[in-house]
């Protein structure tokens, strides 16, 4: 068995949300949602590497964030990180994480 490499407790999901890339525009379901990032189910994906804005609705609030691929599925959809934004959204985005997982 592997090593878990993340150390941020998670938010198993789902939750609503949507992404917006270079590829393109779309609505998603987010599950396994943590402080570092998130997994996007998704049909589409876009490429590993590429930012998008992700926006994340918990608990009737959505929050507008940017993210980086890191991991892409053509079947199961991608893996995002969060990238380090000190705006507004990103600082609630971040508080609400932390509550809900407490």
């Amino acid at each position: 068995m592997a090593n878990e490499r993340r150390n941020a407790a998670r938010l198993v999901g789902p939750f609503e949300g949507s992404w917006d890339g270079a590829a393109s525009k779309r609505d998603c379901r987010i599950t396994d949602l943590s402080l570092g990032g998130c997994f996007i189910d998704a049909y589409a994906s876009e490429p590993v590497g590429a930012r998008v804005q992700l926006s994340i609705t918990l608990q009737g609030r959505t929050y507008r964030v940017p993210a980086e691929v890191v991991y892409a599925d053509r079947v199961q959809g991608f893996a995002v990180k969060f990238l380090d934004d000190q705006s507004p959204d990103s600082l609630a985005l971040a508080d609400a994480i932390a509550a809900m997982a407490t």
